[in-house]
């Protein structure tokens, strides 16, 4: 990349890289890797192993959280080199093969479509299972789960399951699989069900909540707090020596504004204003800045860090991702997130914000 067009030097460059690489773990994140922990001792202790579902919509923070956890084992390239967690997905062409070829080549076992048909008919399954014992494999996370519910028969899904049910016997490993929250509906299945004996599921931030007494939403300092730890930990690892505030209400609840409450989108704009206060040789990152960076960004949208607090509204996630198996079309089946009408944050402005 060239780097000359920001005015960045190599320094900033590393700066701007490791936010870019960096995670925040909060609460419900170290929950789910105590699960991912037990999961692996278990395959140690031997016996049944379990698996565990994990759900989330698109930007919660899935394939980050994997991505950091995966990181945290070092794992040497090689045929022969242990990797105690595969990291791998499910194939956009859905067949049994296929998936298991995905194993294979995350394993690092196959390296050319002429090695791919050196396994004859029948003897993939016993590759992957060979493969994993060799490797001293105690977890599999598969990403994008959701692809063996969208057009795909139940026919294709249980064969794939008895696949996976196989691997985790013989190689007495267990599984995790991640996807979009419609992959609940494997756990509808009798052949999945039994099976997913751990379920957890990624939220987006919110600022409101349903009131007990009635059906309207309502403020929720919790949630607000929650979001504005999360921001604070981005915050703490932008690389400046001033660690930005972003905590207080004339930037936070703007904040939230922008990534109606998406993890991913949050740290793409927070990104993406970092480049820029590089770029300008600033010593923390401000509200000019981030005005700007919206203004740049959404040339044609009210800008929010702009906007009096006591007039400031946001959306929020209200209904996640779903999926509609018994739609007449392919194209009415998913049906898209819907987020909130615009929401007042006034009753949420703290008297004493949370410091950065």
């Amino acid at each position: 990349m060239d780097t000359k067009m920001f005015n960045l030097t190599v320094r900033q460059l590393n700066q701007l890289s490791e936010f870019r690489e960096c995670f925040v773990e909060y609460p419900q994140i170290t929950e789910i890797y105590t699960i991912f922990d037990r999961l692996m001792f278990n395959s140690t202790a031997g016996g049944e192993q379990e698996s565990l579902l994990l759900t989330g919509d698109t930007g919660a923070g899935k394939s980050a959280l994997i991505h950091n956890y995966w990181k945290k084992f070092t794992i040497k390239k090689g045929r022969w080199s242990e990797m105690p967690v595969l990291n791998t997905r499910i194939p956009s062409k859905i067949k049994e093969q296929n998936t298991l070829e995905r194993f294979l080549l995350d394993l690092d076992d196959i390296k050319s479509s002429r090695t791919r048909r050196s396994y004859k008919e029948g003897s993939l399954t016993a590759g992957v299972i060979r493969t994993l014992t060799d490797k001293n494999v105690k977890l599999i996370i598969v990403n994008e789960i959701q692809e063996l519910i969208e057009f795909k028969d139940a026919e294709e899904r249980q064969t794939i399951a008895n696949t996976f049910k196989m691997i985790s016997e013989e190689a007495k490993v267990s599984f995790v699989l991640v996807g979009m929250p419609y992959s609940s509906l494997l756990a509808e299945e009798p052949q999945w069900s039994s099976r997913l004996s751990w379920r957890r599921h990624l939220n987006y931030f919110h600022l409101f909540k349903n009131s007990e007494q009635s059906k309207a939403l309502i403020p929720d300092q919790s949630g607000k707090l929650h979001f504005a730890k999360f921001v604070a930990g981005l915050a703490g690892r932008m690389g400046f020596d001033e660690r930005p505030n972003l905590t207080c209400d004339e930037i936070l609840l703007p904040l939230f504004a922008v990534c109606r409450g998406e993890c991913r989108s949050l740290k793409h704009f927070l990104s993406d204003a970092l480049v820029n206060a590089l770029s300008e040789s600033k010593d923390t990152l401000d509200k000019e800045i981030l005005e700007a960076t919206f203004s740049s960004r959404y040339p044609n949208e009210d800008n929010p860090f702009t906007c009096p607090l006591n007039e400031l509204k946001v959306r929020e996630l209200s209904i996640e991702t779903r999926y509609d198996k018994d739609a007449k079309f392919k194209e009415g089946k998913l049906i898209d997130r819907t987020f909130t009408d615009l929401l007042p944050v006034h009753m949420l402005l703290s008297k004493t914000p949370l410091k950065g």
